[in-house]
């Protein structure tokens, strides 16, 4: 369970970083 919270929570980081990059 831990291991399929940590991946959620990198993609919507990773997510919301992309967002920020791009503008």
């Amino acid at each position: 369970m831990p291991r399929s919270v940590n991946s959620v929570a990198s993609r919507a980081r990773r997510k919301k970083v992309m967002k920020q990059a791009k503008g």
